[in-house]
């Protein structure tokens, strides 16, 4: 019974890592639509760069509905959330924009309630 219940904690973690790793791929078609809006439109670059953001989104979309099969709703839309913190942190190590204070206190929130979430399905 004790292996049972260790492998299904493990699998459950599994879940909860891949769901956020498909997040962090969510995120990054922020990265290739904001270099494609510094190109001009239409292009070689522009279209590289925004069918790139659209294939990534494609296949966020497909891992998405996985996961809807594997968590509550509820639990994988606020783990979505996350997306703020990895767009954020995106922000200020690819373009140099600052982090502020605001910033930092709604990261802070957004952490804090995706985990009041999850632990609430325990």
């Amino acid at each position: 019974m004790n292996k049972q219940m260790n492998d299904t904690r493990i699998h459950r973690i599994l879940v909860f890592l891949s769901l956020h790793i498909a997040i962090l791929l969510y995120s990054t078609t922020g990265i290739f639509t904001k270099l494609a809006s510094k190109q001009p439109v239409l292009s070689y670059k522009f279209i590289l760069l925004y069918g790139s953001a659209i294939f990534l989104m494609f296949v966020y979309a497909l891992l998405w509905q996985q996961f809807l099969k594997r968590m509550p709703l509820n639990t994988a839309y606020a783990n979505k959330s996350m997306s703020t913190i990895w767009t954020m942190v995106f922000g200020c190590v690819v373009f140099r924009e600052k982090i502020t204070i605001g910033m930092l206190v709604g990261g802070v929130i957004i952490i804090i309630g995706v985990y009041l979430v999850v632990t609430a399905d325990e």
